[in-house]
């Protein structure tokens, strides 16, 4: 089994997932990798019955080929066959470690095969062999933004971050701050008195959730820029000129947490799914939709129709935004947190998605009914399969699932269809939008 292509692709699938996700530059390379250690499966059918395609065909194959050249002294006479055999698949009781890179020959020339793509990125990278150098400390670049800082009011939205608050108050005002809102959602540890020893103006929130505190903030805005940060400490608030170089040209600037490490699994995971989800159905190209550090117009924040009640608020006003407006986002970095976690990776992620589907049905329902037919691909695709391996495996065609998977795929396609139309047209949209404006101006 070790031999088959289907099986190894199963394998290396998490390992490619994983790069996808986390370390995205290596995934060609990673996907070269993968290339090569198939190669030497299909070099193994020259040399003895290999179940390549296993399980959807549960019969080895073997390629012999023979060639051969007669010299004489009239003439040269070559000679060459081809033959392909093939018997079914058995499988004994495992008794020793049998897999191409290690058994005899195969672990050399695994070595090799892999140490081709690894030499080949490593120049195209510009990278020398040895010790990859760090990443430069982002957190040591100084920007200087064209807004002005009193133009900003630095909404911190809380509950019960006593922990955290003083340290990211002391923060704001050595960046040079001056307008800092906390929001507090009736906090029962002192979070309140912190923010009120060390003068920051405090306001209660009216809601519930943290889009009850985003919405609170909102209203008790008095400048032209709103800035949201978590007060937990895991933002840094070096990172908030970054935003503010942009904000005069977006409604919303995100900030993209680029240093994932501070950040558990399933919640890189989730908001991964997440993002992916937001940016199919607004036809957005973000990579942190969840960020907790964005910047916003006042006025065009005021515009806003928020009806969440949770964690989903960011995912909500980046719809919005998206929607009828402009949106953008810069790397920040992301540091650990201080206090006790309060999102939850299943309950809140799945309410983010639903609120992101919810909100795509008004702001963009024709996208989003195509993307649900577009969806039947992937049912039909797999009926499909299935009748093809047992066509090759047991010689028994299913007609019905055949058409059953057929009206899927074409239902499916014209979805796809659609929605690349929907798409299009939203982005000749934004661009005829965009015109008009500069026009006006």
């Amino acid at each position: 089994m070790s031999h088959s292509i289907i099986v190894s692709g199963l394998v290396w699938l998490p390992i490619l997932l994983s790069l996808y996700i986390f370390k995205r530059r290596y995934l060609a390379l990673g996907f070269l990798c993968f290339l090569a250690f198939l190669s030497h499966h299909i070099v193994d059918c020259f040399q003895t019955y290999t179940p390549i395609l296993y399980p959807i065909v549960d019969r080895s194959v073997w390629v012999k080929v023979d060639g051969a050249l007669h010299i004489s002294y009239d003439n040269l006479n070559p000679k060459i066959s081809l033959d392909i055999a093939s018997k079914p698949t058995i499988f004994k009781e495992f008794v020793e470690m049998d897999a191409p890179i290690f058994t005899s020959e195969g672990l050399p020339v695994s070595i090799i095969l892999l140490a081709i793509p690894l030499i080949l990125s490593f120049k195209r990278l510009g990278i020398p062999s040895g010790r990859i150098p760090d990443p430069p400390d982002r957190s040591s670049v100084r920007v200087e933004p064209t807004i002005s800082k009193d133009d900003v009011t630095v909404v911190l939205p809380t509950l019960n971050e006593v922990e955290a608050i003083g340290s990211v108050i002391s923060e704001l005002r050595s960046e040079g701050y001056r307008n800092i809102l906390v929001v507090d959602g009736y906090s029962s540890d002192g979070t309140v008195d912190v923010a009120l020893g060390m003068g920051v103006k405090v306001v209660y929130q009216h809601g519930r959730g943290k889009a009850g505190a985003v919405k609170t903030g909102i209203e008790y805005a008095s400048t032209p820029y709103t800035v949201f940060m978590d007060a937990d400490h895991t933002y840094d608030p070096r990172d908030i000129s970054k935003l503010l170089l942009h904000a005069a040209n977006y409604d919303e600037v995100i900030g993209a947490r680029v240093d994932r490490r501070n950040i558990p699994l399933m919640n890189r995971f989730g908001n991964w799914v997440i993002t992916k989800i937001f940016n199919i159905l607004t036809g957005s190209n973000l990579s942190d939709v969840c960020s907790g550090l964005y910047v916003l117009k006042t006025e065009r924040a005021r515009d806003l129709d928020i009806e969440s009640g949770g964690f989903s608020v960011e995912a909500e006003i980046a719809v919005q935004i998206a929607s009828h407006g402009s949106i953008t986002e810069v790397p920040v970095s992301y540091r650990r947190r201080i206090g006790k976690p309060k999102l939850r990776s299943f309950k809140h992620g799945f309410e983010i998605a639903s609120t992101i589907i919810r909100l795509a049905r008004y702001y963009n329902p024709p996208l989003l009914l195509a993307s649900l037919m577009a969806s039947a691909l992937i049912p039909g695709a797999a009926i499909y399969l299935w009748v093809l391996y047992r066509l090759l495996a047991y010689g028994v065609w299913h007609s019905g699932w055949a058409i059953l998977a057929g009206v899927l795929v074409i239902f499916g396609g014209q979805g796809l269809i659609l929605s690349m139309v929907t798409l299009m047209m939203r982005r000749m949209e934004r661009r005829i939008t965009r015109m008009i404006e500069r026009v006006g101006r």
